[in-house]
């Protein structure tokens, strides 16, 4: 066999070979599949870590309530200078001291304060709990993004490999085509056709490999990792879907349902705390002296039950809790809003994942078809009965069909994991959640 030098054509398919390396990278452990990519993305995420910080807080809050049920301790000092003043008395006349030091410790135990203390610590621990929930939305929202873009990334990659398919395919074409000029049997205008093919073919690989660099880039802002990690897709469809009512049964489950609920538990003891405000309030106070002045400097301690009405402050007792029930009512309508539109995500998304079933398996047997098509017309042009268009066409048809099919088998694992996040079912998302 004379060995020489390499045709265009080799050349080009030895160029398509190498850039298909690049795009899809050969398997291996560095490869991630959809939950490592969400665990990079949960340590990196700031949103998540600021809901985390959130939480943080609520537990002060939760705290200073619980302050106010116990009793407070201070340490007060003083020095009074004055005038001297004599006063007379029938029996003897006395100055009263120009200074007065003063030096006790003050206690004071509420006892009765309208019962808003306990309301205000119901309070702060349901919105505790709305923080918690709200950091376990944040994983769940972060989820979403990741798996987003996940499958972005891999239907492009998917869409480059078929678009190198059907280029190499058009390439044997052509190959086949010059040799059926050089004895006569083909025009040179059927190799033109098939030249301007391809060209159009390679300048769509261009458009994706940019849309696929920016995919990347949203792949490396949210994970954290080198752009060109590779990704290794390892999600199963299920070969029969749950009823409807089993995934809108979890709807209680989902932390933005939960938060909302809580936060309107929390309003509801809002109101409470501002009606205690307007009742009596008791409290115990007591002194020990340290140094005192004057005719009670041997007295050290004394106990004092206060009683306070509030009678009259401006008004500004029943804006406070009109003010709150209006805060309740507002909470009210944003539970029923989240639950009602969490119930209509779940729906759409299952009637999504449904149609996205029906149209795997109608696109299986549309591309099945496709591909037989393409081989009949290829072996009836050698016979001579179609044309080099009925050729190129039938590729064209059963490529488009093949990407049709390949983009639909992400889209309807996408809508699937979706449809799993919606109904708080992905295994793993909420474990170990404690931030």
């Amino acid at each position: 066999m004379k060995l020489g030098v390499p045709s265009p054509a080799a050349m080009i398919l030895w160029l398509l070979a190498a850039s298909v390396a690049v795009v899809a990278p050969a398997c291996g452990a560095d490869e991630l599949t959809l939950d490592d990519y969400f665990n990079a993305a949960l340590s990196r995420s700031e949103v998540v870590a600021s809901q985390a910080e959130s939480i943080r807080q609520a537990e002060e809050h939760y705290k200073q309530a619980t302050s106010a049920l116990l009793p407070t301790v201070n340490g007060v000092a003083s020095y009074t200078w004055q005038e001297p003043l004599s006063v007379a008395t029938p029996s003897t006349s006395t100055t009263l001291l120009s200074y007065q030091p003063l030096v006790k410790l003050t206690a004071t135990q509420p006892l009765f304060r309208g019962f808003r203390e306990f309301a205000a610590l119901r309070q702060t621990q349901a919105l505790l709990n709305a923080q918690n929930d709200d950091y376990l939305n944040a994983r769940v929202q972060l989820f979403k993004d990741v798996v987003q873009s996940f499958y972005n990334v891999l239907s492009i990659e998917q869409d480059l490999r078929n678009y190198d398919a059907e280029i190499k395919q058009d390439l044997d074409r052509e190959t086949e085509l010059n040799a059926r000029v050089r004895i006569g049997r083909s025009r040179v205008s059927e190799v033109l056709t098939v030249q301007s093919t391809i060209s159009a073919l390679r300048a769509q690989v261009e458009l994706l490999q940019g849309q696929l660099k920016v995919a990347r880039e949203t792949f490396a802002f949210l994970s954290g990792l080198d752009a060109a990690t590779p990704l290794r897709d390892t999600e199963v469809l299920p070969e029969k879907l749950d009823p409807l009512d089993d995934y809108l049964a979890r709807l209680a489950l989902r932390p933005d349902v939960k938060a909302s609920q809580k936060r309107f538990a929390a309003a509801q003891e809002n109101v409470n705390v501002a009606k205690g405000a307007d009742l009596p309030s008791v409290d115990l106070n007591g002194n020990y002296y340290l140094d005192r002045p004057g005719v009670l400097k041997d007295v050290n301690w004394d106990v004092q039950i206060a009683l306070t009405v509030p009678i009259y402050a401006g008004g500004i007792l029943q804006s406070k809790t009109r003010e709150a029930l209006s805060q309740r009512t507002q909470a009210e309508l944003t539970e029923s809003q989240i639950s009602r539109q969490a119930g209509q995500e779940i729906r759409s998304l299952y009637e999504s994942v449904v149609y996205d079933r029906s149209q795997l398996e109608a696109l299986e047997k549309a591309n099945d078809a496709a591909r037989a098509n393409y081989e009949a017309q290829q072996r009836d042009y050698r016979l001579g009965l179609v044309t080099n268009l009925d050729v190129l066409q039938a590729l064209t048809a059963s490529q488009e069909s093949q990407r049709a099919l390949d983009r639909a088998r992400y889209a309807a694992k996408l809508d699937y994991v979706r449809l799993q996040l919606s109904a708080v079912q992905r295994p793993g998302l909420l474990a170990d959640a404690a931030p």
